[in-house]
């Protein structure tokens, strides 16, 4: 759904992939008119990324470029002509916000970053995303979510403690940084009147060290210790706090009250094995007995479903919660508000995940679909920037849009 909370704002997006489209996204769900300058040849390289409806690759029907530009209006420029770049700044001049996530060094070369488009534009808000900042000895440098969560801090504690470190299993740093830039510029909006304009850095790789290394720098000084990997388990913490395997999948299996613990274990039939000495101390269990006590409640567990664990757990509220597939997620009737079905001419009906949130006194109206490569051409540039029809073919067929 889309609210009107940021209605007559206006944003010129400039990026690809995920934290400035995202960005976006967030802005455009909440009312504010976002337009989308994508390069003529090729597009957002996320269209080139699935999934595809019935599994065929096509450039209008990435369900990630779909997902992530819906309810923007779509254009292209080529900024590597002077002409382009002359659309770009006329565009950034009539706007509020501009967003991207070009490389710092692209930005400077071609003559549009932020001092530049501010001396046309005093109270532009502008929001430029990169891996390393605008600023220090990494600037310059490219990297991928791996490399950005590995710097971060974050992979020190994700995966078993013998074994490398891991990553997210999605990408999700981009999502991170989109989200950081959103609500900086709505501050920075919140503040124009007073502070004027603002030219917003933001780090992608310090959006993940300030989630990780925030409180594990509290737990190190505080605490002396810091945190290790410790695979699908919570060191220093009464066992269960864990993901087991049961009948159809996984289920997540925590106690962290005595009195929860004890009524687990008459469900599962007190069995002998809990009865022993070294076992009365769950801390003690989880830290130095947790993969062979895992095997005791596994054998248990084995003869249930997700559903049946689920029904259990509320009938003895003990907390135990189903690891849900994203067919799940998606078939889950407490869910059923957060998915809308956009639809287009080219792909039909499909489901995506809508805004997180609900507003009681604020009217909400379907989302539009993403853009086509270029849809909006000839309603920004002709009507807006006051370029003829026949003005718009010669950029065509010279590959400026």
């Amino acid at each position: 759904m889309t609210y009107p909370l940021l209605s007559g704002l206006r944003v010129l997006e400039i990026g690809s992939m995920l934290s400035a489209p995202y960005c976006g996204k967030l802005l455009a769900d909440a009312g504010a008119r976002v337009i989308k300058l994508e390069s003529p040849d090729d597009g957002d390289s996320s269209r080139r990324y699935g999934p595809w409806p019935s599994d065929v690759p096509h450039p209008e029907r990435s369900g990630l470029f779909l997902y992530l530009n819906s309810n923007k209006e779509g254009i292209t420029a080529n900024l590597q002509t002077p002409t382009g770049r002359n659309i770009m700044r006329r565009l950034a001049a009539a706007s509020d916000v501009v967003v991207h996530n070009v490389a710092p060094a692209d930005m400077e070369r071609l003559g549009l970053d932020y001092d530049a488009l501010a001396d046309d534009n005093p109270n532009l808000v502008m929001a430029s995303i990169s891996p390393w900042g605008l600023s220090g000895p990494w600037r310059d440098y490219k990297a991928y979510d791996i490399n950005l969560a590995a710097a971060g801090g974050i992979c020190e504690g994700l995966g078993e403690a013998d074994r490398e470190p891991l990553s997210f299993g999605t990408p999700e740093v981009g999502y991170f940084a989109g989200m950081a830039a959103a609500s900086s510029i709505v501050m920075a909006l919140l503040a124009r009147e007073t502070h004027g304009g603002q030219h917003i850095d933001i780090a992608e790789a310090e959006t993940m060290a300030g989630l990780y290394n925030g409180p594990e720098a509290l737990m190190a000084v505080y605490q002396w210790r810091v945190t290790r990997r410790t695979g699908h388990h919570a060191l220093d913490f009464p066992y269960p706090n864990c993901i087991l395997r049961c009948k159809d999948g996984h289920i997540f299996v925590g106690s962290p009250e005595g009195r929860q613990w004890g009524r687990l274990l008459q469900i599962m039939g007190s069995p002998e094995w809990s009865q022993e000495q070294r076992f009365r101390n769950r801390t003690a269990m989880n830290n130095l007995y947790a993969d062979e006590v895992d095997g005791y409640v596994e054998e248990w567990l084995a003869d249930y479903a997700k559903a049946e664990l689920l029904e259990i757990a509320l009938e003895h509220r003990i907390p135990l919660a189903p690891v849900r597939t994203y067919d799940e997620v998606r078939a889950d009737p407490s869910l059923a508000d957060l998915f809308v079905v956009i639809e287009r001419d080219d792909t039909g009906p499909v489901a995506y995940p809508g805004v997180p949130y609900r507003l009681a006194d604020s009217d909400a109206v379907n989302p539009e679909p993403a853009p086509t490569l270029g849809q909006h051409n000839r309603a920004v540039l002709c009507d807006e920037l006051g370029y003829t029809p026949t003005e718009l073919v010669k950029l065509y067929q010279t590959g400026i849009i």
